[in-house]
C-alpha cells in the first residue's frame, strides 16, 4: 500500500501534482473573469508556484508588468525554477504587503484569502494596492459541506494526527474549505472599501492520476513539512494506511479508470475600485 516519501519538496509537488489536478483547471475559470489586456499592471497575490502568474505575464504580454507575490519562500523558489520571462517574484506578507498604493490595475488571489491569518487586512491591502478603476478577482472553495471527499479526508486523519503527537487543529485540516460563504466573502470586500462585487461559482473537475496511489501523493505535503513524518518515514507510513483503511470506500466512489476525479466548487468574487 505504501511508499518511500519521494524525495520531492511540497512547494514541487504543488506545482508538478496538484497544479495540473487542481489549479490549472481553475486558473482556466478564474481567468475569464479577470478580463487582461494587454499592457496592464498585474498583482498575483499568494501566487503559490506562479499557476496563475505565468498566466497573466502571457496575457499582458512585455508591455505590461507582473509581480508574483507569496509569504513562503519555498513556493516561490518552485516559481522561479518554472519560469516566466519578466514575472516579479516576491516574498511577502499579503496583509502588510510592501508595494505601493495604487500600484495595479488587476489582483489576482487563487485560493489564498481562506489562509490569511488576518482576512479583513488582506482585503484593505488588495483594494489599496488597487489604481482607480482597477478590479480585483478572487476565487475561494466553497464550504467542505460541498467536498465529502475531503470532508471524509479530514475526518480519517484527525484522530491519525493525534495520535502521532502531532498538534495540527481540524481547522487546520479544513481551512482550505473554511471561507465558503459567498455572501461573507461579498460583505468583506465592500467593506473594505470595494464600490462594487459581483459573484459566480465555478466547478472544475480536478483529475488525479494514478489512482492506485491517490491518497499517498495527496499526503506527501505532511510528509515534508511535519517534523514528525520527515524524520521517521514509518510514522508516516503507518499514518498513511490508517487513513487509506478508512477512506478506500469514498476514494473508491471517486475512481473513473486509473484517475480519482473530483468535482470541486469554487466561489469567484470580481470586485471593483
Amino acid at each position: 500500500m505504501t511508499e518511500t516519501i519521494p524525495a520531492v519538496s511540497p512547494p514541487e509537488v504543488y506545482e508538478t501534482y496538484y497544479g495540473p489536478a487542481i489549479f490549472s483547471p481553475l486558473a482556466d475559470a478564474l481567468l475569464p473573469h479577470a478580463g487582461v489586456r494587454p499592457g496592464e499592471r498585474v498583482l498575483d497575490l499568494a501566487c503559490g508556484t506562479g499557476i496563475v502568474t505565468r498566466r497573466l505575464a502571457a496575457l499582458v504580454g512585455h508591455g505590461g508588468r507582473v509581480v508574483g507575490v507569496d509569504v513562503n519562500p519555498a513556493m516561490l523558489e518552485v516559481a522561479r525554477r518554472h519560469g516566466g520571462d519578466g514575472i516579479e517574484w516576491r516574498e511577502g506578507d499579503g496583509t502588510a504587503l510592501d508595494l505601493p498604493e495604487s500600484a495595479f490595475d488587476l489582483v489576482t488571489v487563487q485560493q489564498g484569502l481562506q489562509f490569511f491569518p488576518d482576512r479583513e487586512a488582506g482585503a484593505q491591502e488588495t483594494r489599496r494596492v488597487l489604481a482607480g478603476g482597477g478590479r480585483a478577482v478572487l476565487a475561494v472553495w466553497k464550504g467542505l459541506d460541498h467536498h465529502p471527499l475531503f470532508a471524509a479526508l479530514a475526518e480519517a486523519e484527525a484522530p491519525q494526527l493525534v495520535a502521532h503527537g502531532l498538534d495540527v487543529s481540524w481547522q487546520d485540516l479544513v481551512a482550505p474549505f473554511s471561507f465558503g460563504d459567498a455572501r461573507a466573502l461579498r460583505r468583506l470586500l465592500l467593506d473594505s472599501g470595494f464600490a462594487e462585487v459581483s459573484l459566480a461559482e465555478a466547478t472544475v473537475r480536478a483529475r488525479f492520476p494514478d489512482a492506485d496511489h491517490f491518497l499517498q501523493r495527496l499526503e506527501y505535503a505532511y510528509a515534508g513539512v511535519v517534523p514528525r513524518f520527515a524524520e521517521d518515514p514509518e510514522a508516516f507510513e503507518t499514518y498513511l494506511d490508517a487513513v487509506a483503511r478508512a477512506t478506500t470506500d469514498v476514494v473508491a466512489s471517486y475512481r473513473h479508470g486509473d484517475d480519482v476525479v473530483v468535482p470541486m466548487h469554487a466561489n469567484i468574487a470580481v470586485a471593483r475600485t
